[in-house]
């Protein structure tokens, strides 16, 4: 149960889908202590989540936590997120971002739009330009061709 759970929150949190990261790890983390080498894999899963989501006050929470654990590697893990996470807010330079335009778009012109394209009673005529079967060349254009290059060849050759 643990293992699956585990499995479908990282999926989750690939997905992007950190309510849903978070729903299956609480139970867990109520169930395995921090201490413990699931508990603290799963409080980093959790972290991650809530880095997501923008809580960053409950991730720094457990970032401290995390720092005495007993793993290295989850004490280096955790060292590494409380400096992102506890890192000042810089100001992002205009020529950074792009600002989309506001379109204000007027519900009742578009519902109008959409509603004279299903009505079945009206025709909608629809220019398609004249064509035909694609032929073959015929024999006068081959012979046209051929004398062409033959005189061109006499002519540069000279």
């Amino acid at each position: 149960m643990a293992l699956s759970a585990v499995v479908s929150a990282e999926t989750a949190l690939g997905r992007g889908d950190y309510g849903q990261c978070l729903t299956f790890l609480e139970p867990l983390a109520k169930q395995f202590p921090i201490e413990s080498e699931e508990g603290s894999q799963i409080r980093m899963l959790m972290i991650t989540a809530w880095m997501g989501q923008g809580e960053d006050r409950k991730a720094i929470s457990i970032c401290r936590l995390l720092i005495k654990s007993k793993d290295p590697v989850i004490r280096q893990q955790a060292k590494q997120l409380i400096s992102i996470l506890e890192a000042p807010d810089l100001p992002r330079p205009e020529s950074w971002s792009v600002k989309m335009p506001t379109i204000n778009v007027d519900s009742t012109k578009w519902s109008n739009h959409f509603n004279n394209h299903k009505n079945p009673s009206k025709k909608i005529s629809y220019y398609h330009p004249p064509t035909g079967p694609t032929k073959a060349f015929g024999l006068g254009f081959s012979i046209f061709i051929l004398i062409s290059l033959i005189l061109l060849t006499i002519f540069f050759s000279f």
